[in-house]
């Protein structure tokens, strides 16, 4: 296990209704913000609530809400134009994963003349970034709490983690209630996607004795509340305890790394434009699978906390234990089992694998793994 050395300066309010603090966090950064949000947070009044908020406390506001599902790297540019011309002080993330790296990518870049495809190019920022805020409403981000961000290149469709300056994102407002605007179907994806984040930081060779501690507690959460959450989608508990998985993962990751799993599902969604949640639900017991070799010890913990009779079992046998209880809970949830039902082509497989096998996060398996090998997972899960 690897030394304990951290700092995580980022402000984090979490609770219900907490978002109502946010007119008081930006007027600590200033008073003219910039909101990069998704227009189907129309619904329910998500974003009508956070415009009222600040208009209570004469903030100054423009609104970019036209980050779609599978945005790329153009719609970075476009709310740089809006950043820039504005004079915004505050960029604020309101969304999910992909909102808030474009809202992260922007808040980089508006100080300086430099486009998104100069930081693609590795170009490091030569300006002060803006204050950025993020709220995430799908209840997680595995980038909360690292200076990081995902990029799609709208040029050929690869997926990219962006290194951002240091603390570039000065507060965190994570409000469960946020969430109740993702269908029931969905939130189960997703708590799966936080499953494979925080099993993945958990047998990464980062990780350290507080980092497991809140990754084993995220999977306790996430296997306690999936059987609920389709017949209890407006259950604000089963919210909170989902919510809670995702902070505790996002703060794990902060300490440790994702891995192959992530790789992959950034890599396949860039080219399939398949949500990267349900990716992950096709993924999760093909990686735990993988792993089983090197991380035995680790996967058996993991079946214990599925509540799997392990007793008498060696740790190899036990964490087979723990992929068959994740694949019966993927076929409880009727979701997809095999990549070719998101029409995913066997001749794209080799540059998906490259692409994973780019990630910088892949120098901390517990084991060494090439793009042949990377291939081989896609073809079994194919």
């Amino acid at each position: 296990m690897s030394d304990l050395i951290f700092s995580i300066p980022q402000e984090t309010y979490f609770g219900v209704d907490i978002i109502n603090r946010l007119a008081a966090v930006v007027l600590q950064y200033g008073e003219r913000a910039l909101i990069i949000t998704e227009a189907i947070l129309y619904e329910r009044n998500n974003i009508g609530q956070l415009l009222e908020l600040l208009e209570k406390k004469n903030i100054s506001y423009i609104t970019y809400d036209e980050v779609v599902p599978n945005a790329t790297s153009s719609v970075v540019d476009e709310a740089l134009l809006l950043a820039r011309g504005s004079k915004a002080q505050v960029i604020i993330g309101f969304g999910g994963m992909r909102t808030l790296a474009t809202a992260k990518c922007v808040a980089m870049l508006a100080n300086t003349k430099q486009g998104v495809a100069e930081a693609l190019a590795g170009e490091v920022p030569e300006a002060k970034p803006l204050t950025y805020i993020e709220i995430p409403t799908t209840g997680r981000n595995p980038f909360m709490y690292r200076d990081e961000c995902l990029i799609v290149d709208e040029r050929d469709r690869t997926a990219h983690i962006l290194r951002t300056p240091k603390n570039i994102c000065k507060a965190i407002i994570l409000d469960p209630k946020l969430s109740l605007t993702l269908p029931p179907k969905y939130t189960a994806a997703i708590l799966l996607e936080n499953f494979l984040e925080a099993f993945e930081g958990y047998i990464s060779i980062k990780n350290n004795v507080l980092a497991e501690t809140y990754f084993l507690k995220a999977i306790e959460n996430i296997s306690d509340i999936i059987p609920l959450i389709l017949a209890n989608p407006e259950d604000i508990k089963l919210r909170v305890a989902a919510a809670t998985a995702g902070l505790i993962t996002a703060l794990g990751l902060a300490l440790s790394r994702s891995g192959l799993g992530s790789a992959l599902i950034y890599a396949l969604n860039a080219k399939l434009k398949v949500p990267k949640s349900w990716l992950a639900s096709i993924l999760l017991p093909f990686i735990m699978e993988f792993f089983i070799n090197t991380s035995s010890e680790k996967i058996m913990r993991i079946a214990r906390i599925l509540k799997e009779d392990i007793v008498g079992l060696s740790s190899v046998d036990a964490s087979r234990k723990a992929v068959e209880a994740v694949q019966r809970m993927v076929s409880d949830l009727q979701f997809a089992t095999r990549l070719r039902e998101f029409n995913l082509s066997l001749d794209s497989i080799l540059d998906i694998a490259s692409n994973a096998r780019s990630f910088d996060m892949l120098n901390y398996l517990p084991r060494a793994t090439s793009v042949e090998e990377i291939c081989d997972i896609l073809k079994e899960a194919y």
